[in-house]
């Protein structure tokens, strides 16, 4: 089954446009996956502009270190919404790095609202 994405890389990449045609394989979507993603994908969308002063480095699995204004821009970097071939993210990522992160060691690398920390804790521990 051709999805939306796939045909939007094939559009966007001639190579994978000529490997369907010559193998009638569709091009594989690579999405970006860690720690720091899946932690922040646990934290509600709503709360990601509230969150400031991110600093995302090598504590959180990531070789250098990045500062963004909040937590919105960092995910945009992290795993942009667009679909593409390669995201710049992943050349930074360590992928050694499997520890599971907190809030707690997202707190210590920007300014977060103590009701976000606490629903964040409710919530986690419901999982």
């Amino acid at each position: 089954m051709t999805t939306h994405r796939q045909i939007q890389l094939m559009l966007r990449r001639p190579k994978a446009l000529l490997d369907f045609k010559t193998t009638g394989r569709l091009p594989t979507i690579n999405v970006p996956a860690g720690p720091l993603i899946t932690l922040i994908e646990s934290i509600p969308r709503s709360s990601w502009g509230r969150i400031t002063s991110v600093v995302v480095g090598p504590q959180l699995g990531y070789q250098s270190s990045r500062r963004f204004h909040n937590l919105a821009q960092a995910m945009n970097w992290l795993k942009p919404s667009q679909v593409s071939a390669s995201y710049p993210s992943e050349s930074f990522r360590l992928k050694r790095f499997t520890t599971r992160l907190t809030i707690d060691d997202l707190k210590q690398f920007s300014q977060m609202p103590e009701p976000i920390e606490v629903d964040w804790r409710r919530r986690d521990q419901c999982r």
